[in-house]
């Protein structure tokens, strides 16, 4: 009777164990590197709601109110002291000349709930980046990566606020996985909106309406990139800014405000037909004024610029579509192509200010 007894608890004993191995090892198996890296970057995630009263100038000279703006998009903290990134089309719009606008209301809501009010430190229409600012201290915050690591077929994890799903979530932020498809997507100067959509990160992690902003993470959990948008025509090709050029950019506006592109060339230049079969266009310098703050001393009246940093040219707007392109600005120096008594030079130019 007692090897009976013995027996039997014995059996309970080893049931218990091995149940309670399977449950430490299925609690183990849900700890992934995705999940980690969710929970090290989701507390510095906001929702971003925007508001802005409009009204319509007639043709009649009178005024009419319209439905207010709203929307909602993402972002993510990215200090303690309350500086957020997001981006620039989810605090403004490029609106008719007839609107009248009232300042625009954002409303910064945190995981958990809490709301704040939040000021506009700059916003660049160009790189669809905005940075904002929320009152107070010790904010959870994202560490941010660097996005020239970043590698073809590593994890990406995106998050944010999806459709304003945020707020269904017990106020945490929505997490979407899959992997980097391709870097250095190049979409050039949307001559519709202005924006400049070069080198963007490529992912397959499911964006949506409202995922604008937030971040693209790694596996480590830190940030790598800004969604910013999606082809609408396509599957699961969403595109991110790479985090180190919008760093850069979030340094200046918090310095400036504003991002200034205005450089000056200290020359003029007319388009000019060129080549055996005068079937190529270049610029032809008629004049440089070495008095300007370019430094153009490499320069002389007869030169036919044909390209900027290897860059082909026909027109002053070229140039300046690829001074823009490369994020220069004034103190910079560039590389151009002349034609110079038929000869081909590389001579250096240093932009101006204006």
């Amino acid at each position: 009777m007692r090897i009976k007894i013995l027996s039997l608890f014995m059996f309970l004993f080893l049931g218990c164990n091995e149940r309670s191995l399977n449950n430490e090892q299925g609690l183990i198996s849900k700890d992934t590197a995705i999940s980690q890296a969710v929970e090290l970057a989701s507390p510095g995630v906001v929702g971003i709601y925007r508001s802005q009263e409009v009204v319509l100038r007639t043709r009649w000279g009178g005024y009419r109110n319209l439905k207010p703006i709203s929307s909602n998009g993402s972002g993510f903290i990215i200090s303690e002291d309350g500086y957020i990134l997001t981006n620039a089309h989810n605090i403004k719009d490029n609106l008719r000349s007839e609107l009248i606008t009232t300042d625009i209301s954002i409303t910064v809501v945190v995981p958990g709930g809490e709301m704040y009010n939040a000021s506009i430190v700059g916003i660049d229409m160009i790189s669809d980046i905005a940075l904002l600012k929320i009152n107070g201290n010790n904010f959870n915050y994202c560490n941010l990566g660097n996005s020239d690591n970043v590698k073809v077929g590593e994890w990406a994890i995106a998050l944010g606020n999806p459709r304003n799903l945020i707020s269904n979530a017990q106020y945490q932020p929505i997490a979407s996985a899959g992997i980097i498809s391709a870097i250095n997507a190049d979409f050039n100067l949307d001559t519709q909106t202005g924006k400049l959509l070069d080198n963007m990160i490529q992912t397959d992690a499911s964006l949506n309406p409202g995922n604008s902003g937030g971040p693209l993470i790694d596996s480590s959990g830190k940030v790598i990139g800004i969604n910013t948008f999606i082809k609408a025509d396509s599957q699961n090709l969403g595109f991110a800014i790479p985090i180190n050029f919008a760093k850069k950019i979030a340094n200046e506006l918090k310095l400036k405000g504003v991002i200034d592109r205005r450089v000056s060339f200290g020359l003029s230049a007319t388009q000019y037909i060129y080549g055996e079969n005068r079937d190529q266009i270049g610029l032809y310098i008629d004049r440089v004024d070495y008095s300007d703050s370019a430094r153009n001393e490499e320069l002389y009246r007869g030169d036919i610029i044909i390209a900027v940093e290897g860059f082909r040219i026909e027109s002053l707007e070229e140039i300046k579509a690829v001074l823009i392109k490369l994020d220069l600005r004034a103190g910079d120096e560039v590389g151009l192509t002349v034609i110079r008594e038929n000869d081909f030079e590389d001579v250096s130019l240093t932009l101006g200010k204006i």
